[in-house]
């Protein structure tokens, strides 16, 4: 352990031990058939029985980057963007969570881990000018991948993803009504037809601010959504309001909403006392929900403010969880790591709400023998100590052991359960 951090071989008793582990997570060893498909599957099992009987739930998708700014050597090395948007190394990760309409509680359901430098990447700008016939450098490699169909980038897995846990919910439930919440980078058309037409779910896209009209202006320019005039507002008074770091005193969210073709636009503007706009630009919203009155309107935007669940999440993940922190080198062992630690960060969701994780990261790191510190390597430490429990308590019930023979255990190991 270097400096706090959380590193591979301090969870290992020896440096065999570490071998054996990145064998298994590698792929190396033929006993093993980890996967992050395997840890989904389990991840979806639990859900659809949490969500058997819910009428409706929500699901949250949302990439994060795993960012590696000086790690080059790493197997298929991507490039994701930084904090300060600036380009460096990384990888990509499609992460959805649920919200069931009857419960508090975080449901994570599926990670998928991927990067843009893979042999087989082939992005959305590179297939437009395939399909297009534009020349490029690298042109007939990328053709050679188009033609066999077995390339991928960020939109087909999103799309996948998106389409395998809606159906695998309802397989369970088929009554369940879904609502996918999504970020401006999916306002794309593909994803909308996708929700709504093919899988007949519902569904909360930020658009982005360039998303325009058919009518053009005096200027011959299209003219764009966000700035369009909009049939139906309401205004609504609030005494303290905080978003991310702003926080507003007695101000008023402006709800404006009307219909943009098939589908609904709303555009909520923050005004402060004075009634000037708290931020640079409205924000715009689109949905194939029908909207008939302020509420359903209203409604539209707290929906999409359950989007910060899943905000909490990467944050549990990266500083809870060292996410960021993986010091192995073969893309199938890191791919395996990230789904491990989501799976672990979906079984402290279960057992508390987000807002009281932190009481069992205390928890986990105590019996992890932090001694009153707590961190990512402490935090393992303990989960380690109930998988160790769990498995002492299944072997007892198994071999359906006696009270007194598990007392004449615990004195011979001289441990106390």
């Amino acid at each position: 352990m270097h400096g706090g951090g959380t590193r591979l071989f301090t969870l290992s008793k020896d440096r065999n031990e570490y071998k054996k582990m990145v064998r298994t997570l590698s792929g190396e060893n033929s006993k093993s058939n980890m996967s992050p498909d395997i840890t989904n599957n389990a991840l979806m099992d639990f859900a659809k029985e949490k969500l058997r009987s819910e009428e409706a739930v929500t699901l949250i998708h949302d990439p994060s980057d795993i960012r590696k700014p000086y790690s080059t050597d790493l197997e298929d090395i991507g490039y994701v963007r930084s904090l300060d948007n600036k380009i460096i190394h990384g990888y990509s990760t499609h992460n959805i969570i649920a919200l069931p309409s009857k419960s508090k509680i975080v449901t994570l359901l599926s990670n998928k881990t991927y990067s843009n430098r893979a042999g087989n990447f082939l992005s959305q700008e590179t297939l437009s000018k395939l399909e297009s016939g534009i020349d490029f450098d690298g042109r007939e490699s990328a053709r050679k991948i188009y033609e066999s169909g077995n390339y991928f980038n960020k939109k087909t897995i999103s799309k996948e993803e998106i389409s395998r846990v809606s159906q695998a919910i309802k397989q369970s439930n088929p009554a369940i009504k879904i609502s996918h919440v999504l970020d401006r980078e999916f306002d794309d058309d593909d994803y909308i037809d996708l929700i709504s037409n093919i899988l007949g779910d519902k569904f909360v896209i930020r658009s982005k601010k360039s998303r325009c009209l058919d009518e053009v202006d005096e200027n011959g320019k299209k003219v764009r959504l966000i700035v369009s005039s909009f049939d139906n507002s309401h205004q609504l008074s609030f005494q303290k309001l905080s978003i991310k770091k702003t926080v507003i005193q007695d101000g008023k969210i402006l709800v404006e909403w009307k219909v943009y073709g098939k589908i609904f636009a709303v555009k909520i503007t923050i005004l402060d006392r004075i009634g000037n706009n708290v931020f640079d630009e409205a924000m715009l919203l689109l949905t194939n929900k029908a909207l008939f009155s302020f509420d359903d309107a209203y409604g539209v935007y707290k929906e999409y403010l359950k989007r910060s669940r899943i905000e909490y999440v990467f944050k549990f993940l990266k500083e809870g969880l060292g996410w960021e922190e993986m010091q192995v080198r073969e893309f199938k062992a890191i791919e395996n790591l990230i789904s491990l630690c989501f799976y672990v960060a979906a079984y402290l969701y279960d057992i508390g709400d987000q807002e009281a994780y932190d009481d069992y990261a205390v928890m986990l790191s105590e019996l992890g023998d932090g001694k009153g510190i707590i961190s990512r390597h402490f935090i393992l430490k303990g989960i380690h100590v109930v998988s160790n429990h769990y498995k002492y308590q299944y072997y007892m019930e198994k071999k359906k052991v006696s009270k007194e023979n598990q007392a004449a255990i615990k004195d011979l190991c001289f441990i106390e359960l």
